[in-house]
């Protein structure tokens, strides 16, 4: 099978599988194509969509970073701590968004510094990150503020466009999904329009030719970290606006959805990158997914073992993938 036709049976296949879980879910729940529930689909998607598109970035570099759960949290838990203090939604957010670029530069430093693997670095991270969670919630009590700045709720609730479709439902478009397709496509250009994407992609294609070709290698795993960092912070209070509280640890229910996202994009390009459209699909078919799952009145903890076997096949097939797109490549060099 040639690389062209391997990626094109790689992409066909999992979107026919997206296809099958949506015609499979719309004949267990006949209101599962409803208007309202697709717009609920969108909504509820486009949180995991922003922390999917900063951990894009590290996984097109080379890396892994497990800290993005907790540069969710820190991201939520700064910004809802200083707007119950007192603070203004702007102070609040900056200071909130440096908290993800400080959780980005520590993974980077230790890293390229300490020549410590991200797999090893970010799993610290994520365990001392949990822990300050805790020290600082008493345990890890919700923290609820109800009194919300209008702002900063706008951006998890508000709503830009609603329509009532001819079955009665609404399709009510968030403003957090109009800033998750921003993301996206700023994404999308760094990656595939300018140096930056293109030295990224070197670095997680071949580190050793990337410096040799003169790439600041260093500098770029620093980026990429940071980037990963603050998008996530941002997720956070986006998710923090939507329920007017911080929940201590939410971040890990995104954090196994989006590296599943992730590595379904990539299975899906041709050249095995991370990248954002791909991603996108990865997103969807998580939210399809757990939308279904819930209207199919399955049980919480079954739902999360369904979820866990679905990023098995994801990674399994993530493999089978590249081991196709090499064996491809020496079988034309041979």
């Amino acid at each position: 099978m040639s690389r062209t036709a391997d990626s094109d049976f790689m992409r066909y296949s999992t979107l026919v599988a997206l296809l099958a879980v949506i015609v499979t879910f719309s004949i267990i729940s006949p209101s599962f194509l409803s208007f309202s529930n697709l717009s609920n689909i969108l909504s509820q998607s486009a949180v995991l969509a922003l922390v999917a598109v900063g951990l894009c970035f590290v996984i097109a570099s080379g890396g892994i970073d497990l800290s993005i759960a907790v540069s969710f949290d820190i991201g939520a838990m700064v910004a809802v701590m200083l707007l119950k203090a007192g603070f203004g939604w702007l102070p609040a957010i900056t200071i909130a968004l440096a908290a993800g670029v400080l959780v980005g530069l520590f993974n980077s430093l230790l890293i390229v510094r300490v020549r410590l693997s991200p797999f090893l670095v970010t799993l610290g991270t994520l365990f001392i990150g949990e822990s300050i969670e805790k020290i600082f919630t008493r345990g890890g009590e919700p923290v609820y503020f109800p009194g919300m700045s209008e702002v900063v709720k706008f951006l998890g609730r508000g709503s830009v466009f609603v329509f009532t479709g001819e079955d009665g439902g609404r399709i009510d478009i968030k403003f957090s999904i109009i800033i998750a397709i921003a993301a996206a496509i700023g994404a999308h250009f760094l990656l595939n329009r300018t140096v930056f994407g293109r030295h990224l992609y070197a670095l997680g294609d071949q580190k050793e030719a990337a410096i040799l070709s003169g790439v600041p290698v260093n500098k770029y795993t620093v980026y990429a970290f940071v980037l990963s960092g603050v998008i996530c912070s941002f997720a956070g209070i986006i998710g923090s606006s939507v329920l007017t509280s911080f929940v201590p640890l939410s971040g890990r229910y995104y954090l196994l959805d989006a590296i599943g996202a992730v590595f379904i994009g990539s299975a899906l390009n041709r050249q095995g990158h991370a990248n954002i459209p791909g991603t996108l699909i990865g997103v969807l078919f998580f939210g399809v997914v757990s939308n279904g799952l819930n209207l199919s009145g399955i049980n919480f903890y079954w739902q999360s073992v369904a979820r866990g076997v679905l990023i098995f096949l994801i990674l399994s097939w993530d493999s089978l993938a590249k081991k196709r797109r090499i064996s491809s490549s020496k079988s034309r060099y041979a």
